[in-house]
């Protein structure tokens, strides 16, 4: 029997459609049942290719005690974070905010007036030595909330308060050349000289940290920063973050050396990727580095491309229940394909072995690093590509891992802004942009000319597009401006930039907020441009209107572009190396002031 998701389009709500939790999706109905019956809500926000999501679901929502609890004392609502990026900012923002922390699932316990009681990320179903359980939580605010909700509401209320971010700010901005030598300067201090990239583990890829160094060492030639760019990008490559036989990206590494990944695949990340390996390969005068877009883009067109030309969110992490299954690889699987001959050597080369270096004895592929300083130690010798050939075949006969097949705005922008770039020098990327600017235009846009968020399978489109869409497909249509020089293109892109500072944009204030000003009302604001896992909205709005500033030579970018960087005069004089992206777009315009449009 279908629970309220049924009717629901996200495929990670109708996975959750035959639950036995009673779900509710997030609107009036469910907020209006919790105020009418006094009950709390139970939150839970996550998406398709979470590991952890599927795991929660299995532990918790499948059984029937916790349903059970769950029906009977709150109002459960389901939320998922890639048609509702709003929602997952605003508690997201508590989570940190109140536990120093943040991550998917993301469980939350509100009042009936949506304001947050408890907030946390993964619990399993019962107490463990390590963590609460699932069930010993929701038995608590039960037990307490029919004495205590007022206080639990007030509590709330004077944490919300306490929390609000500063609006504005006396600070004056630090110059931006100085921003530039100074999150260069932190990049430096926080690489990883050993193994590429920053930090220890798990390890992101951090894509706008990349294109900060692409465009530091394009002014400053004689720096370190484009081999801090390779060194990350070639060890990618050759990590199990990189899928060997199908090709693309991993989400994340969960290991300091980039061998052993989550396995969801998400658009944003190939996109990025495609649109980096390109830039990097050009600067570096390596080839190979650059074949790298190539394969992403295969991945993409291949498994992820839609019939009517819009490309799918991800992949999920997990197949047949477990993580990793349909990538992970045993020897004797391998031998049974290629002979024992030929495996050996497979395994030898890609550190497949009896142990395993996964779980349950199965091995990630991955290559170790090192070889010929040109680059081509990314390639591999005929023999083993055809190998690489026959496992691809052989996988293919595996259950696959379910895809998301939603559009989303962001990630199809950002994809624009690869395959454009491509396009200066590739007809086929060339075409290939124009057709999914065509299906942006045509699917993603409201009469009105209003942005949405996603366009669903069944090619209806909805929810009102935040920041970060807007930003993404900005910058794309920059790129394809740059590609084509087309003035219905350029017109485009200055409506969007209108749409941005209508909707985003406060009076008296420089940068933008993330929740647009025709949204729901949220109890708090958010408004940031450090990045995340992807660039912020900021940033890619930053270097969007930067690259239309070289293209076009008009100031008037160039002033948009400097508008955002002076928004944010506190936080990136405190911390510059979190603001890679919007720092990316000030080296695009001082690279433009220094050597002209182009």
């Amino acid at each position: 029997m279908k629970n309220r998701l049924g009717a629901e389009k996200s495929p990670y709500l109708l996975a959750h459609s035959e639950d036995p939790v009673d779900w509710f999706p997030w609107g009036i109905e469910a907020l209006e049942l919790a105020r009418k019956e006094n009950r709390p809500i139970f939150l839970s926000l996550g998406f398709s290719a979470c590991h952890w999501c599927h795991v929660i679901h299995r532990e918790s929502f499948l059984d029937p005690e916790i349903a059970g609890l769950l029906n009977r004392s709150f109002v459960p609502v389901k939320v998922d974070r890639q048609e509702r990026p709003d929602l997952d900012a605003v508690f997201m923002f508590f989570c940190t905010a109140m536990t120093g922390g943040g991550g998917w699932p993301l469980t939350a316990i509100l009042s009936p007036e949506g304001l947050p009681i408890f907030v946390g990320t993964y619990f399993p179903p019962r107490s463990t030595a390590r963590m609460p359980g699932l069930l010993e939580i929701l038995e608590e605010v039960s037990n307490r909330w029919p004495k205590e909700k007022e206080e639990l509401a007030t509590r709330s209320s004077l944490f919300i308060e306490k929390r609000l971010p500063e609006v504005y700010s006396n600070v004056a901005p630090v110059p931006a050349g100085e921003a530039l030598d100074a999150a260069f300067k932190t990049f430096l201090r926080t690489r990883d000289s050993r193994h590429g990239g920053f930090g220890m583990a798990p390890k992101f890829p951090l894509h706008g940290n990349i294109l900060f160094l692409l465009g530091y060492s394009s002014l400053f030639p004689e720096s370190e920063a484009l081999g801090m760019a390779v060194h990350q990008l070639e060890a990618m490559r050759l990590g199990g973050i990189f899928d060997h036989l199908g090709y693309g990206f991993y989400r994340y590494s969960v290991d300091r050396q980039w061998r052993v990944p989550h396995f969801e695949k998400m658009l944003g990340d190939n996109a990025l990727s495609a649109l980096l390996y390109h830039e990097a390969g050009l600067a570096s005068s390596r080839p190979a580095l650059g074949r790298v877009s190539k394969e992403v883009l295969a991945y993409l067109r291949r498994d992820m491309r839609r019939d009517d030309g819009g490309y799918c969110a991800s992949e999920d992490a997990d197949s047949g229940g477990e993580e990793g299954l349909f990538y992970t690889w045993t020897p004797g699987e391998i031998t049974r394909v290629l002979g024992e001959e030929e495996a050996a050597r497979f395994c030898r080369v890609f550190n497949v072995s009896e142990e395993g270096n996964f779980e349950r004895g199965r091995s990630v592929l991955w290559r170790e690093a090192g070889g010929n300083r040109d680059g081509e130690a990314l390639g591999l010798d005929p023999a083993l590509e055809m190998d690489c050939r026959l496992l691809l075949e052989a996988r293919s006969g595996r259950k696959r891992p379910a895809r998301d097949d939603s559009a989303l705005a962001e990630w199809n922008g950002l994809l624009l802004a690869a395959l454009a770039r491509l396009g200066t020098e590739d007809p086929e990327s060339l075409a290939e942009a124009k057709a999914l600017w065509a299906f942006c235009r045509e699917r993603l846009f409201r009469e009105d000319g209003r942005l949405l968020r996603v366009v669903y399978a069944d090619g209806t489109a909805g929810h009102k597009a935040c920041l970060d869409d807007h930003a993404a497909l900005l910058w794309g249509v920059a790129e394809l401006y740059g590609a084509t020089r087309e003035r219905e293109v350029l017109e485009a892109g200055k409506s969007l930039s209108n749409q941005m500072e209508n909707l985003f944009g406060r009076e008296g204030q420089e940068g933008f907020d993330f929740l647009p000003s025709d949204s729901e009302l949220f109890p708090i604001r958010i408004r940031r441009a450090e990045d995340g896992g992807l660039p912020s909205g900021n940033g890619m709005a930053a270097y969007g209107m930067a690259r239309f500033y070289r293209f076009t030579g008009d100031k008037g970018w160039k002033e948009k572009a400097q508008s955002i960087y002076r928004g944010f005069p506190s936080e990136i004089a405190r911390l510059p190396g979190a603001f890679a992206s919007l720092l990316a777009g000030m080296a695009e315009i001082e690279r433009v002031d220094t050597l002209g449009t182009a």
